[in-house]
C-alpha cells in the first residue's frame, strides 16, 4: 500500500540557529575583578594646545585641521616643537601624502608652522606659536 505524502511546509521556527552555527551550551564564567582601571585607548594628545591655533588651522579648509591636530600629537610624543613628519602621520590622520603636503603648505602660509622639504626625505616641521 502506498501512503500519501504530506507536503512539508517550511517554518523559520524549525531552525535551531545555535545548532546550525555550531554553538553549544556554555557555562557562565564569572568576570574577574581587578583593581587596575581598564584603558580603552592609550593614545592621547598632550596639551596645552592653543585654541586659537586650532581654530585658525580649521578655518584653512580641507584636511588642514586634522593634519594640525596630528602635528600637535607629534609635539606631545617628541617633546619638541621641531620634528620630522613621516608616513605615520598620514596613517594616524587618514590622509594621503599629497593632502598632507598641501595642508602643510596652507599651515605655513598662515604662519602656524615652518617646514622644510628635504630631497628624498620626510619634511622637517616646526610648530609655531600663534602670531
Amino acid at each position: 500500500m502506498h501512503t500519501p505524502t504530506i507536503p512539508y511546509t517550511f517554518s523559520i521556527a524549525d531552525i535551531d540557529l545555535d545548532k546550525e552555527l555550531g554553538r553549544g551550551k556554555f557555562k557562565t564564567i564569572e568576570p574577574q575583578t581587578s583593581n587596575k582601571p581598564k584603558l580603552t585607548s592609550r593614545l592621547f594628545i598632550k596639551g596645552p594646545i592653543p585654541f586659537d591655533w586650532l581654530q585658525k588651522a580649521n578655518s584653512l579648509g580641507g584636511s588642514t585641521g586634522i593634519v594640525g591636530i596630528g602635528l600637535w600629537f607629534y609635539v606631545g610624543i617628541s617633546g619638541s616643537k621641531y620634528f620630522k613628519v613621516d608616513s605615520k602621520l598620514d596613517r594616524f590622520t587618514g590622509v594621503s601624502r599629497q593632502t598632507r603636503q598641501s595642508a602643510l603648505q596652507r599651515l605655513q602660509s598662515a604662519g602656524l608652522i615652518k617646514y622644510w622639504n628635504r630631497h628624498g626625505g620626510y619634511p622637517l616641521v616646526e610648530v609655531l606659536a600663534i602670531p
